[in-house]
């Protein structure tokens, strides 16, 4: 009885903070009644737009909704309106005290919670960390570099450690990113290039090294070996660390694009001069 109780009053509770943070009584009742606050089911249903309707269809018209001021409602729309209120929740979920990790999420994407409206806004980032991630992803496949797991495995670490707020973490896993980039560069420059150039250990010597094959221009060599040094240095004064982490992670990401289109190139010359 007391358990039951106990329960009775939890789910009240969950309706009053639904209820006050903007959502309708026919959505909450709905979200209860047919799902049991299964949010991973809710959020699914939203996206394909069957939310809206009856469970049991049996007894009801097609296209019969269960919102009581829009009785009849379209694929295209309910998966519209599904998608308003997975953006409601998203928001909702970022201003909690344990939702940090959405926060991050969303900032990795180039947007913004508006903690008033609940609503998911551009953050006026010229850079979506997801899309650079894609194209990195895609250009490290296509180089087809002898250690392709491990630069991958650093690329998504760096990314969940920053989501999780291991922000030291995860500037160590985008400096690996780069240096794993340059050891494989190195590595096949070595293999298929057959240059006189011994072939070194340690990260500014294969710096030095791809400069002296010609891979590198003397400007190129100064600009990644800043940019791996700054990621190497261990916290800056005045930088905050969430700042840090996430910056650290777009540079990770552009020159190591940079990187791999310089080698895709070299890779078609002969690992001796670009076309």
């Amino acid at each position: 009885m007391v358990r039951t109780l106990r329960e009775r009053q939890a789910v009240a509770d969950i309706e009053l903070f639904f209820y006050e943070n903007g959502f309708a009584n026919w959505f909450i009742t709905h979200a209860r009644s047919s799902y049991g606050f299964d949010w991973l089911q809710i959020i699914a249903a939203l996206r394909s737009g069957r939310f809206f309707f009856p469970q049991n269809s049996y007894f009801s018209v097609p296209g019969e909704t269960i919102i009581p001021d829009q009785r009849f409602l379209g694929q295209g729309a309910a998966q519209a309106m599904g998608e308003e209120h997975v953006e409601h929740l998203t928001a909702l979920a970022a201003t909690l005290s344990q939702g940090e990790d959405v926060r991050r999420s969303l900032e990795l994407e180039g947007l913004r919670v508006d903690a008033g409206k609940l609503t998911i806004e551009p953050a006026g980032s010229l850079v979506n960390e997801q899309q650079e991630e894609n194209l990195l992803v895609g250009l490290v496949k296509q180089g087809r570099l002898q250690n392709e797991d491990v630069i991958l495995r650093h690329l998504g670490d760096a990314h969940e450690l920053f989501v999780q707020g291991k922000d030291h973490a995860s500037i160590g896993e985008s400096r690996n990113l780069i240096q794993a980039l340059i050891d494989d560069i190195s590595a096949a420059t070595n293999a298929n290039g057959g240059h006189s150039v011994g072939y070194p250990a340690g990260m500014a010597n294969r710096l030095q090294y791809l400069q002296d094959v010609g891979f590198f221009t003397t400007d190129e060599k100064t600009a990644f070996g800043t940019a791996w040094g700054f990621l190497s240095a261990g916290s800056h004064p005045g930088i905050p660390s969430r700042d840090e982490a996430r910056i650290g992670l777009i540079l990770s990401l552009e020159f190591g694009q940079l990187l791999l289109l310089k080698f895709a190139n070299w890779a078609a010359n002969g690992f001796q001069a670009f076309s």
